[in-house]
């Protein structure tokens, strides 16, 4: 089935933004014969001040900034998916007891209220039926919940709006990250982590199957402080020096903990990192020192650029357009 559908949709295009505090990334593919296209990218500013912690603070600033990196990328739809993230924002894999699909959605409600950190009635909920495991000779549903505040939604949306934009879908900034690094954890347990300017994504994906989102309110501010520390002192004692990264490492080993805790001591196997974080110097080697896991830089698996683009820019600026490239696959891949 999966072929069949590969087939009608070729020639299929979408477009992913991930609109951040300090960056706007955009990328269109498009599925052609030979698999997914990268066809158009680029990465603009966000405008200072318009978003904070998640929230957009300035509406008209942001829609003329999101409409003039798609003009940069000479990106010419206008129906996009994006992404949210932020403290309130999540996804996490639910075991329910066997019960029919469509009764899927309303039981979801019930259970998320255990695992939402705002009331049910506040939150936008998506709901996707994993699988269904037996454990202890019992039947299980895995289903993956995806919850982001109503309000956050809403003003991604009006802010696109005003810029003649249409949204065709919002995500959760980790499932994407998730689906564009899919090749790097279809097997054992990895760590995928989203280093952006003030927050950090993070999702863990066992056999290919993101079990949880969180979002730390920490990022590539911290590290960069600590890089600015004088050449003779860059070693890796010297990145806990800067203000913030030793907060970011602890939640990053808080939430590692929580999983290990959650699925019975469960083997971490590894670390991805992606985002404009990544592409600091070192910063693999030192997050696997201070980790204790393996760590590499991730890029988007299974797409090529184009022809027409030029690889080594691409190349450049791989890790920081996951999320994108991500949100596009959702609609071709």
């Amino acid at each position: 089935m999966a072929a069949w559908r590969d087939v009608f949709q070729i020639g299929a295009v979408a477009v992913g933004l991930d609109i951040g505090k300090e960056t706007i990334k955009a990328a269109e593919i498009r599925r052609s014969v030979r698999g997914i296209e990268l066809r158009h990218f680029a990465i603009g500013s966000t405008p200072p001040g318009a978003i904070e912690g998640g929230l957009i603070l300035d509406r008209e600033a942001l829609a003329a900034a999101l409409s003039a990196v798609l003009r940069d990328a000479k990106i010419r739809s206008r129906r996009v998916i994006i992404s949210v993230t932020g403290q309130n924002v999540l996804a996490r894999i639910l075991r329910l007891p066997p019960i029919p699909e469509e009764e899927i959605k309303q039981a979801i409600r019930w259970e998320a209220e255990r695992h939402l950190p705002i009331p049910v009635d506040d939150a936008v909920l998506d709901v996707q039926l994993v699988r269904e495991v037996v454990e202890d000779g019992e039947r299980q549903l895995e289903v993956l919940l995806a919850a982001a505040p109503e309000g956050v939604v809403l003003s991604y949306i009006e802010a696109l709006d005003a810029a003649r934009l249409t949204v065709d879908a919002v995500e959760v900034g980790g499932l994407a990250m998730a689906r564009a690094l899919s090749q790097m954890v279809e097997t054992g347990t990895r760590v995928l982590v989203n280093l952006g300017a003030s927050m950090t994504e993070l999702a863990i994906v066992r056999g290919g199957v993101p079990q949880f989102t969180r979002t730390i309110l920490s990022g590539q501010e911290a590290v960069s402080r600590a890089v600015a520390i004088p050449a003779p002192r860059q070693d890796a004692d010297a990145f806990a020096l800067a203000s913030g990264l030793d907060e970011l490492l602890t939640q990053l080993r808080r939430s590692l903990d929580f999983f290990r805790a959650q699925f019975g001591g469960t083997t971490i196997d590894g670390m991805v990192l992606c985002g404009g974080g990544a592409r600091i110097p070192r910063i693999d080697r030192h997050f696997a020192l201070e980790l204790d896991l393996p760590v590499s830089i991730g890029t988007p698996a299974g797409v090529e650029p184009h022809a027409g683009l030029d690889p080594a820019s691409f190349n450049a600026v791989a890790p920081q357009l996951v999320v994108a490239i991500g949100l596009a696959m959702r609609a071709v891949a």
